[in-house]
C-alpha cells in the first residue's frame, strides 16, 4: 500500500476505535530502514518469521526492509549459517536455537546480537567468527519454556553485554532484555512533545530503562520512574548515574502497589504502559489524585480507550498519533490530560 495511504488508514483506524476525540492526521515516518529490533524464529530449516497463527509454518525472511541497514546486513551474514545449525521444533518441543534477536541502536550505529538457545551451551562459535567485527555485544539466553518468547537468562556474554543510543545527548543503556522503543526518530519526536509539557514533580510509570524518566528531566523539579523489571530498572539507574542526573530516582516496583503505598503529590503522570494497557485500577486511583496533568503514551488504541475512560476528573487536552510502525497496522498515540478545575 502507497505510504500515504497508509496513513490515511491508519487516521480512519484510530477514530472508529476511540468513537469520540479522534486525530486530524498521522505523524508520518520514514516509512522503511526504521527499526531498531527484529525477533527472527529458527525453526523447520528456515530463518524467519512465524506465519500467523501458526506454530507449524515458519516464513523463509532472506532480507528485512524495515530493519536499520547494518543490522540487516549482519542478519543476511550470518543466515547461511543459523539455517545449518539445530533449530527449535515447536510442535514436539526439542531443539537448540529458538531466535535470533537483532537489535541496532540508530544514533550511535552500534548493534547487538541476542542468540535464545533452549540449551546452555554456545553451538554457534563460527556464527560468531564471521560477524565478530560488526558488532559491540552477543549474549546468549537460555529459555526452555513452552512459551513462544523471545528473551531468558543470559548465559554467556561476548563484549559488551549492552548497546547504547542517544537521545539529544542523553545516552541509554541497552541489555539484552530490556524494552526500547523500536522506532527511534519517532520516538524523539514524541518524547520531546513529552518534555515540552511535563512540568513540577513528574511520576514517570511503566519507565522502562529510563528513557523518557532521564529525558525530561531538565524540565522537572524531580522525576520518580517506577519500573516492575528488575533488569530495567537497574538498567534506567545505571542510565541516569553515567547521565549524571540527579533529579531522578528510579524504584523497581508493581506499579498498582507503588501507587498504594506513595503518599507524594506529583503535578504531572506519565504513562507509557505495554500494548494491553496499564493494569486494572491504577487509572481510577490515577483520577482520585491531585496531578494537574497526564500524559499518556500508547501503542494500542483500544487500551487508551479503556484506560481513559476511568479519568472522570480530567479532559483532554490534545490527542496526537503517530506512526511508530510503518508497514504494519500499528500505531502510537499520545494523549493530554488536565485536570478539571
Amino acid at each position: 500500500m502507497a505510504y500515504q495511504n497508509q496513513l490515511l488508514l491508519k487516521k480512519e483506524m484510530v477514530n472508529d476505535v476511540l468513537a469520540g476525540p479522534g486525530v486530524a492526521y498521522v505523524h508520518p515516518s520514514s516509512p522503511y530502514r526504521y527499526r531498531n529490533r527484529m525477533d527472527f524464529v529458527t525453526a523447520f530449516g528456515k530463518c524467519g518469521l512465524r506465519r500467523a497463527g501458526s506454530y507449524r509454518s515458519v516464513v523463509d525472511v532472506a532480507v528485512c526492509h524495515i530493519m536499520q541497514e547494518k543490522s540487516c546486513g549482519v542478519y543476511q551474514k550470518i543466515r547461511p549459517s543459523v539455517i545449518e545449525a539445530e533449530g527449535y521444533d515447536y510442535i514436539h518441543h526439542s531443539g537448540y536455537l529458538r531466535h535470533v534477536v537483532i537489535r541496532q541502536a540508530r544514533y550511535t550505529g552500534q548493534v547487538m546480537l541476542n542468540f535464545v538457545t533452549a540449551d546452555r551451551e554456545n553451538r554457534l562459535r563460527s556464527v560468531i567468527e564471521s560477524i565478530a567485527d560488526d558488532v559491540h555485544s552477543i549474549s546468549f539466553l537460555y529459555n526452555d519454556g513452552l512459551a513462544d518468547v523471545s528473551f531468558g537468562a543470559a548465559y554467556e556474554t561476548i563484549g559488551k553485554g549492552h548497546i547504547e543510543e542517544s537521545f539529544d545527548g542523553i545516552r541509554y543503556r541497552i541489555t539484552p532484555n530490556s524494552f526500547f522503543q523500536s522506532n527511534a526518530e519517532t520516538a524523539l519526536e514524541i518524547y520531546r512533545r513529552i518534555r515540552g509539557e511535563a512540568e513540577g514533580r513528574v511520576l514517570d510509570l511503566c519507565a522502562g530503562v529510563g528513557c523518557i524518566s532521564l529525558f525530561i528531566a531538565g524540565a522537572a523539579e524531580h522525576v520518580t520512574g517506577v519500573e516492575v523489571s528488575h533488569e530495567a530498572a537497574d538498567a534506567a539507574d545505571m542510565n541516569r548515574r553515567e547521565n549524571r542526573i540527579e533529579n531522578v530516582d528510579f524504584i523497581c516496583s508493581d506499579v498498582k502497589e507503588f501507587l498504594g503505598g506513595s503518599s507524594v503529590d506529583y503535578d504531572t503522570i506519565v504513562l507509557d504502559p505495554p500494548r494491553s494497557g496499564m493494569p486494572p485500577g491504577v487509572m481510577e486511583h490515577i483520577d482520585r489524585g491531585s496531578a494537574q496533568k497526564i500524559i499518556y503514551m500508547s501503542c494500542n488504541p483500544a487500551s487508551f480507550r479503556d484506560d481513559v475512560a476511568a479519568l472522570g476528573n480530567y479532559s483532554i487536552d490534545s490527542l496526537e498519533a503517530y506512526d511508530m510502525f510503518p508497514q504494519t497496522p500499528h500505531v502510537e498515540l499520545l494523549g493530554i490530560f488536565t485536570r478539571a478545575r
